[in-house]
């Protein structure tokens, strides 16, 4: 009574294995309500204005291998001292990736869940205490104009889409459609030495032509993969180049990508 639950008590599965490198969980859910003032009635009446939205979202360093199928439907719980609280049927609808000097990748993902957020759901499965911590010069990139001119940082996103299928009596979704195509984003920040920015207007009449140039490979010290983020059909559509008093000359390229 009164107690608490340390980070060590507390363990996070998802599709029936412990995710290593967690930093953080978070689970929620939210109701939109409507509040009717019927004539006649002083008092007012609560209904539901749409579906319950249940989400999902965690962030964890990139120290084990894990691939996010989009369109595939996961399981996931929080288990603690014999207890645990999580889902049967959650769909992947976002991952970001973040590299920078000096600092081990993270990963941020975010699930929705279609059926229930509820207590006694266990997805616990496999325990693994491989890990393979990576380091700046395991971390390869594929992009433009990364040979000769030093990068520093990448971030990289991708967001899918879904659409939940509801009957008259049921509470949650009898089906989950994958919205296709799924959209990504990538940003690469160089610091010049070589490097000029494309023409502004160049995209135009060439831009619109993926070249699937540009991915992100994270590997473990010892040269063992841990992830890989490709950016399909990958073209850039914008550069920054920037230069101030106190520091190098920089250019930052962004690109999307679709699949």
């Amino acid at each position: 009574m009164f107690g608490s639950k340390s980070n060590y008590d507390v363990n996070f599965f998802f599709e029936g294995e412990q995710l290593s490198g967690v930093n953080s969980v978070d689970i929620n859910y939210s109701n939109a309500a409507n509040i009717s003032k019927p004539l006649g009635y002083h008092l007012g009446a609560v209904t539901a204005a749409s579906p319950t939205t249940q989400n999902v979202s965690f962030s964890r360093s990139i120290i084990s291998s894990k691939n996010y199928v989009l369109g595939t439907q996961f399981s996931g719980s929080l288990n603690y001292q014999g207890s645990s609280y999580g889902f049967q049927s959650g769909f992947v609808g976002n991952v970001s990736v973040n590299c920078a000097v000096g600092t081990i990748p993270t990963e941020n993902v975010t699930v929705t869940v279609y059926d229930e957020l509820s207590s006694g759901v266990n997805a616990s499965g496999e325990v693994t205490n491989t890990i393979h911590i990576p380091s700046q010069g395991s971390i390869v990139i594929s992009s433009d104009n990364i040979s000769s001119n030093r990068v520093i940082g990448f971030d990289y996103s991708v967001q899918a889409n879904y659409k939940p299928y509801y009957t008259i009596g049921s509470k949650t979704a009898d089906s989950v459609k994958y919205i296709g195509p799924a959209t990504y984003n990538a940003t690469v920040q160089l610091e010049v030495d070589d490097v000029m920015p494309q023409s502004g207007l160049l995209f135009l009449t060439e831009g619109k032509n993926g070249k699937d140039t540009v991915s992100l490979t994270i590997n473990g010290r010892d040269g063992t993969n841990i992830q890989n983020y490709p950016i399909p059909s990958a073209v850039l559509v914008s550069e920054q180049l920037s230069a101030t008093a106190d520091g190098s000359l920089r250019l930052t390229l962004n690109y999307v990508g679709h699949q």
